[in-house]
C-alpha cells in the first residue's frame, strides 16, 4: 500500500533520511515536503510511533494535474475510504507561492477557475458520491487532505498525526541541563537514522547530559553512554532517571578507549573538550548552563582534528554496523572519515548560528 509523509520545512532532507531508515525503504518519490513510498503492507505501528520529523501520515488516494483534479474528484471511489464522516482539507507546498491566497496558488486564470477549486467545491464532489454523506470539519473520522505543489494535486487520506511531544523533553526542562544539547526531535530523528531496531544497543561515547540516551530508551533501546566528567556523569543519570529509562549503562570513559560491545554509534562531538584542550569545570557553572573554559593551544582546530581523527578510528575497529556522527563544520568531517576508513551514506547541515553549524553524517 502506497502512503504519504509530511515533512517539516525546516528539516526535510533529515525528515526523509529518517523515514527512509526507519522503514528499510529502497524507492520513494520525494517531492518538496513530500514522501511517497510503497511499504508492501500496512504501517508498523511500533515504527510510526518512532519517527521525530514526520508530522502526518497518509494512505495515498492519487495523483493528478491541477487542470484535471476537479475531473479525478469527480470520479474517484470515495466510497472505498469514507467512515461515518468526513472533511476534505487542501494545503499548497509550494514556497515560492506560500504567501499567495489559496485559490490565486491553485489557478489564476479567472474567478470562475478559482472557485472550482476551493475547498467547498472539491468537497462537494466527494459529498455527491457519498452514500451517506456527512461532515465534521472539527474532529473528522474520514480526512481527506489535498497537497498542491506547482502544477500537480497529490491526494492522502489522513492516518497518523505525531502527537508527540518533545518539547516537554528540552534541555532546560530536564533536571540537569545544558545548553548545547540537542533538541529532543532531532537527537531521536538521528538515533533512528543510525538504523537502530528494537532491543538492540546504541552507543554514545559523548553522552554529556543523555540527550541520545533518553530518547534511544524511550524507543526501547539499550544504551552505553561515556563521558570523562563526573559532573556531567551524574547530570545524565539524573536525567534519565527523570524520564523513567532503566536499560541504560553510564560510565566515566574516555572515547578514544571504546571497550563495551555495542551495534550502533550516535554522538554529537564536543566542539573543543579534547585531550589537547584543557577545561575547567565547575558545577554550579554546570547548573547554570555555562561553561568556565580555559583553551591552552594556538592550533586549537589541528589539536580538535586530531582528537577526532584518534576517536575515529578506534570506532571503526569497534563499529558493528552503522554509526550518525555531527561534527562541528569548521573541522574538514570527509577527510578525517576518509583517513578513518568510513564509507559517508547520508549527510546534511544545520545552521545553529553565526560561528556553528553542525555536519550531522551517517557512516558504514
Amino acid at each position: 500500500m502506497k502512503y504519504m509523509f509530511l515533512l517539516p520545512g525546516d528539516y526535510i532532507g533529515l525528515g526523509r533520511e529518517e523515514i527512509v531508515s526507519l522503514f528499510d525503504i529502497l524507492k520513494f518519490k520525494a517531492n518538496d515536503r513530500l514522501l511517497i513510498t510503497d511499504l508492501n503492507g500496512n504501517l508498523d505501528r511500533k515504527l510510526v510511533k518512532r519517527l521525530a520529523l514526520a508530522k502526518s501520515i497518509y494512505q495515498f488516494l492519487f495523483q493528478c494535474k491541477i487542470d484535471n483534479l476537479a475531473e479525478v474528484m469527480k470520479i474517484f471511489d470515495w466510497n472505498s475510504v469514507y467512515e461515518y464522516n468526513f472533511c476534505l482539507r487542501m494545503i499548497h507546498l509550494d514556497s515560492t507561492l506560500a504567501k499567495k491566497p489559496i485559490n490565486e496558488k491553485i489557478n489564476n486564470k479567472n474567478k470562475k477557475n478559482q472557485k472550482l477549486f476551493s475547498e467547498k467545491k472539491l468537497a462537494a464532489y466527494v459529498w455527491h458520491s457519498l452514500r451517506n454523506p456527512k461532515v465534521d470539519l472539527n474532529n473528522p473520522k474520514t480526512l481527506i487532505q489535498l497537497f498542491i505543489i506547482k502544477d500537480k494535486a497529490y491526494c492522502g487520506l489522513l492516518v497518523y498525526t505525531n502527537k508527540e511531544n518533545f518539547e516537554s523533553r528540552k534541555s532546560h526542562l530536564r533536571p540537569f541541563p545544558h545548553p548545547s544539547s540537542l533538541h529532543p526531535k532531532i537527537a531521536r530523528a538521528l538515533a533512528n537514522i543510525s538504523g537502530i531496531k528494537h532491543n538492540e544497543v546504541l552507543l554514545d561515547p559523548f553522552c554529556g547530559t543523555g540527550g541520545f540516551l533518553m530518547e534511544s530508551g524511550l524507543m526501547g533501546m539499550k544504551s552505553i553512554g561515556y563521558d570523562i566528567n563526573k559532573i556531567m556523569i551524574d547530570g545524565c543519570i539524573d536525567n534519565l532517571k527523570h524520564y523513567k529509562i532503566t536499560d541504560y549503562k553510564i560510565k566515566k570513559r574516555n572515547a578514544v578507549e571504546i571497550n563495551d560491545k555495542f551495534d550502533y554509534a550516535v554522538t554529537d562531538l564536543p566542539y573543543g573538550l579534547n585531550s589537547n584542550v584543557i577545561s575547567e569545570y565547575h558545577k554550579e557553572n554546570w547548573k547554570k548552563g555555562r561553561i568556565n573554559k580555559k583553551v591552552q593551544t594556538k592550533n586549537f582546530v589541528r589539536d580538535l582534528e586530531n582528537f577526532y581523527l584518534r576517536f575515529l578510528k578506534n570506532l571503526r575497529k569497534k563499529l558493528n554496523k552503522k554509526a550518525v556522527i555531527v561534527f562541528p563544520s569548521y573541522v574538514n568531517h570527509r577527510k578525517l572519515l576518509k583517513q578513518s576508513k568510513f564509507k559517508i551514506e547520508f549527510e546534511c547541515s544545520d545552521y545553529i548560528h553565526r560561528s556553528l553549524t553542525r555536519k550531522m553524517v551517517k557512516v558504514s
